[in-house]
């Protein structure tokens, strides 16, 4: 008997060994680990030198999903700059408020008395009210005798939005005759005050309105383009196109989704008037705030004699109340009948 094989018969062995090699090393790529034939080499002696190994995605995903709700979300924090040098805004007052100096509770108590209905429409605050109505649903539940049942895990959760502390108090189908800072147009939309956190002053007002007349569109807009211009001067930023104009028989027609823009910046403040065609309706909107990453009290800030900002209020969430009871825990789904 010859001690090596024919040629032919070495290379199709070879071939054959080949191919069941990479069908191995394939399978062990799929598991990240030997195959359940064969033992594990035994580990080779540690060093110094020697870099430890990757992770396989498995292992990452078990330890992922075993650290869910363990790690709490980190405060929120801010990044403030003082007001560069420039021109100042001759004034921050808008919508019956000063930006820059007016707090939440004062906001609170001005459209009470505007009889306005008004709510915080940020984030945190728009998951804890959805919240509170899943346990009601669950505590009357229990109430009558029946099983509590929910399948929200999201009650027991916050998410990293909710971090955010910021606070966008929000007044719908509010009419332009109910604010009080000046004569405007007719016209119906929301009124809006938004604070970076209950410990800070009003960053920004605005009032956004929708019309279905084009002509009445045109006019509000030049409204409020006008009445700025008393209070700010010439804009810095004029008309970001043209306006339309009114053909023989009187009707105006917007650009489809164009925006029309007019702004005023300054340093510590900016204002602007806007008007945009979105299907057959037409928004204008005008807003004073303070330009982000500047620190909200930028209208009365003084370099040297303004103190620095407190921390935020709502930096750190606060801890949800439990779903289910004193445990916390979402209750069972009945068994089926």
């Amino acid at each position: 008997m010859a001690l090596y094989p024919s040629p032919r018969l070495a290379r199709a062995g070879l071939a054959t060994v080949a191919r069941a090699g990479i069908a191995i090393l394939a399978v062990a790529a799929a598991c990240n680990g030997p195959t359940p034939e064969a033992s594990p080499a035994p580990a080779a002696a540690p060093s110094d030198s020697a870099a430890p190994a990757e992770d396989s995605a498995i292992a990452k995903g078990l330890r992922g999903l075993a650290s869910l709700g363990r790690t709490p979300a980190k405060p929120w924090t801010f990044d403030f700059k003082d007001p560069p040098i420039g021109p100042r805004a001759p004034t921050s007052v808008a919508f019956g408020q000063t930006i820059g100096t007016a707090m939440y509770p004062e906001i609170e108590t001005y459209v009470q008395k505007l009889g306005l209905a008004c709510s915080d429409t940020s984030v945190r605050a728009m998951m804890d009210r959805r919240r509170d109505v899943e346990r009601s649903k669950v505590a009357d539940a229990k109430a009558r005798g029946e099983d509590a049942v929910t399948a929200a895990s999201w009650v027991n959760k916050r998410s990293k939005r909710e971090a955010n502390p910021q606070l966008r108090f929000s007044c719908p189908k509010i009419t332009s005759d109910q604010l009080t800072d000046r004569t405007r147009p007719p016209s119906s939309g929301r009124l809006l005050y938004v604070f970076d956190d209950a410990a800070y002053p009003l960053r920004h007002a605005s009032y956004q309105r929708t019309h279905r007349d084009h002509a009445a569109a045109l006019a509000d807009f030049e409204d409020a383009v006008a009445a700025l211009t008393k209070i700010y001067g010439p804009p810095t930023k004029p008309l970001s196109g043209p306006l339309p104009v009114a053909d023989k028989d009187g009707k105006v027609e917007f650009p489809s989704a164009k925006n029309l823009e007019v702004s005023w910046e300054y340093a510590d403040l900016v204002a602007r008037v806007n008007v945009l065609r979105y299907a057959e309706l037409v928004t204008v909107g005008e807003r004073v705030e303070v330009p982000h990453g500047l620190r909200p009290d930028a209208p009365r800030f003084v370099a040297g004699e303004t103190p620095p900002l407190p921390p935020p209020t709502g930096a750190t969430l606060p801890p949800l109340p439990a779903a289910d009871g004193a445990t916390g825990a979402v209750a069972a789904a009945p068994a089926g009948s």
